[in-house]
């Protein structure tokens, strides 16, 4: 029985972090996942339809669209909530921003920078594949739970260990994998900011601002995101590079990228 469940640990601490690339979740059941989600998070939110923020925000949204070259059905709405300094990008292109992080942004291309970053989990498949991972996570944490019934320990023994190894395992591979995925949205996002024509510099300036709105102090070991002045120094040394290879690209001269769902004009 103890080798059952060393082999059980061993599936959890080394098979689920491998597959950290798998996504089980088609396009489809996402994107029908993300135009629910995107409707059930905006519909009580005031959406703003008119105005030079509304516009930027088209605009912006159209570039950086045209710039991935993904087929979503693409979606831009300007939510009001000046205290919500947030974005954010559901599987299909479904995509919001308030007002709150406008000030932050305080131009296009530092929009640019956060509408690329947004769209980028969109087209890396983030969404399912965290999805994914917290499938495997469950059925791998289930097997270890059913082997230590089986076994001779107490109650009080499995109900630790299964603590521990909840724990352990968020902690050590689904927080830094969601890190991993802030990383290469950022960067995936900036290679669209700079194919839609706008100043990577300002990423980094954008970065450095979020570092001043607080964010008490939580230790990156324990967030899903990287710590914003790392990731202002990480894209100040890839810029040069990013835009170098970026030079060389062009857009697709065939079938239209976008698919602009116009549903936020009506």
């Amino acid at each position: 029985m103890r080798n059952a469940l060393r082999l059980l640990a061993f599936l959890l601490l080394t098979l689920v972090p491998a597959c950290a690339n798998l996504n089980m979740f088609s396009d489809e059941y996402m994107n029908a996942l993300g135009v629910q989600a995107y409707a059930e998070e905006t519909k009580s939110a005031v959406e703003i339809k008119t105005g030079a923020d509304y516009e930027m925000v088209q605009r912006v949204g159209q570039k950086i669209a045209a710039a991935s070259e993904a087929s979503f059905a693409w979606e831009f709405k300007l939510l009001k909530d000046d205290k919500e300094a947030n974005a954010f990008c559901l599987p299909g292109g479904k995509v919001a921003i308030y007002t709150g992080i406008l000030p932050t942004t305080m131009n296009e291309s530092g929009l640019a920078a956060v509408m690329g970053h947004e769209v980028a989990h969109a087209i890396l498949r983030h969404g399912g594949k965290r999805m994914t991972q917290e499938a495997l996570l469950s059925v791998a944490l289930g097997a270890v739970q059913e082997g230590m019934s089986l076994s001779e320990m107490s109650k009080e023994s499995r109900e630790l260990t299964m603590l521990a190894l909840g724990v352990g395992s968020r902690l050590g591979m689904l927080l830094p994998y969601s890190r991993g995925h802030e990383t290469e949205a950022d960067i995936d996002g900036l290679r669209y900011a700079i194919r839609a024509g706008y100043d990577p510099w300002e990423a980094p300036k954008l970065w450095e601002r979020m570092s001043k709105l607080g964010g008490g102090g939580t230790p990156v070991w324990l967030s899903t995101h990287p710590a914003p002045d790392a990731r202002a120094a990480y894209l100040r040394e890839l810029i040069p590079q990013l835009t170098a290879q970026e030079q060389q690209w062009r857009p697709k001269s065939v079938t239209p990228v976008l698919k602009v769902a116009t549903g936020s004009r009506q």
